[in-house]
């Protein structure tokens, strides 16, 4: 893994399994004649050599190759789709926010794009002459691929939505005109702003979230790692995080441009002047809350996960799960005033750092519970001894299986 905050993690998670296990760094030039007699890539998703994965029962991977049914927005949206519409009974149903699918190819087009999404234009129109912002239908824009709150905004007007795309737009025309010299650089920013940023997703906007006093009232949601394994049992790490906005939601319920206010990644704030991170995250668990309340969400949040992998594990032309892999997750729930759970989206390869260093402890557990699964699963199952198997079991303490293949829902 590039990333150093990781990557010394997953260093001190598969020390432990030495000397049965060694490990070899990606940028290691050393020679070592013994081939493994058995391999696995943790790296980058690009830096995988997917034809020996593919190949071989051997060779394995921290991630799956085929996933953008779970991780693009719209993909995910459109699986969902199609599994309530046989299983009205899922969860589902109730804990993913209405989503429309948003194509536009230029803002001109908008009337013909909302043409697709009707509810959405009757939403707007229903708002005028209503003042009270919680009454009004407010909904969320998000590009279907991007992540990290990129290209995020909230509307509740046809006119807010204009000027938001034609913004959008303008960008994407400033980066097509960008030097040669930065082609490099440019080239990815350049694919998801011309191939990805054109298709959004509109989600009804959860406009009354839960807010707490002992946390100044400010908006948040959950972040739960999820480990995927095989084809296909899926773990939720129980210790979960609860990030918050930087401002006081129910002062910018009306502000609709107060990003602030309403996104609550991390990332954006960390760069900011007199950031705390004490702030912006915390446990889950710790939150001021009664316990049955605190259970219940986490009963829910389970609930949809399950029906989520079944979902998305039933559509094999955006989502297949091989035996030889597993990888992990973030997803990102929000919860109304009422203690309701909503799905908001998944990420691959999530942003460990927005964990903090204060909560650093979160990651590490995760990681070394990812890590004893694959030496458990993959790489040392036929020669594990009973030193091997406590450790292992220890790291895995709070993992929670919720799913497994054939819609065995273990929650």
């Amino acid at each position: 893994m590039d990333e150093p905050y990781v990557q010394a993690m997953l260093l001190q998670a598969f020390a432990r399994y030495r000397p049965q296990l060694q490990v070899q760094s990606a940028d290691d030039s050393s020679d070592d004649s013994a081939e493994p007699s058995r391999l696995m890539h943790w790296r980058e998703y690009e830096s995988i050599d997917w034809d020996a994965v593919h190949r071989s029962s051997t060779v394995f991977s921290s991630a799956y190759c085929f996933r953008k049914g779970l991780i693009r927005k719209a993909q995910m949206a459109f699986n969902i789709k199609l599994y309530t519409a046989k299983h009205p009974e899922s969860i589902l149903c109730t804990g993913v926010p209405e989503t429309w699918i948003f194509e536009l190819d230029d803002v001109d087009y908008i009337d013909e794009a909302l043409m697709e999404c009707f509810e959405v234009d009757h939403g707007m129109k229903a708002n005028e002459g209503v003042a009270d912002p919680r009454e009004r239908q407010q909904f969320i824009l998000k590009p279907s691929l991007t992540g990290r709150g990129a290209g995020i905004y909230v509307f509740d007007t046809k006119e807010r939505l204009l000027e938001l795309l034609e913004t959008e737009f303008q960008s994407d025309d400033e980066e097509d005109d960008d030097d040669d010299n930065e082609a490099s650089e440019n080239a990815e920013r350049s694919y998801h702003a011309v191939s990805q940023i054109r298709e959004w997703v509109i989600q009804r906007y959860i406009n009354r979230p839960l807010l707490l006093e002992s946390h100044q009232n400010r908006k948040f949601h959950i972040r739960t790692y999820v480990l995927a394994v095989g084809d296909l049992r899926v773990y939720v790490y129980r210790h979960m995080l609860a990030l918050f906005a930087p401002h006081p939601y129910a002062a910018s319920a009306s502000k609709l441009d107060d990003q602030r206010a309403h996104l609550t990644n991390t990332c954006l704030q960390a760069k900011s002047a007199g950031f705390d991170e004490s702030a912006a995250v915390c446990l889950f668990w710790e939150l001021d809350l009664p316990r049955h309340k605190l259970e219940h969400i986490f009963d829910q949040l389970c609930r949809i996960l399950a029906d989520t992998f079944t979902a998305v594990s039933s559509e094999s032309t955006s989502f297949q799960t091989w035996s030889n892999c597993l990888e992990q997750f973030g997803f990102d729930f929000i919860i109304d005033e009422d203690c309701r759970v909503y799905l908001l989206e998944a990420n691959a390869y999530p942003d460990f750092k927005q964990t903090g260093d204060q909560l650093k402890f979160v990651v590490e557990g995760f990681m070394d519970a990812s890590v004893a699964m694959a030496a458990t699963k993959f790489l040392l199952d036929d020669c594990l001894d009973e030193q091997t198997t406590a450790v292992a079991s220890t790291a895995c303490a709070d993992l929670l299986e919720v799913f497994a293949h054939k819609n065995e829902r273990r929650w």
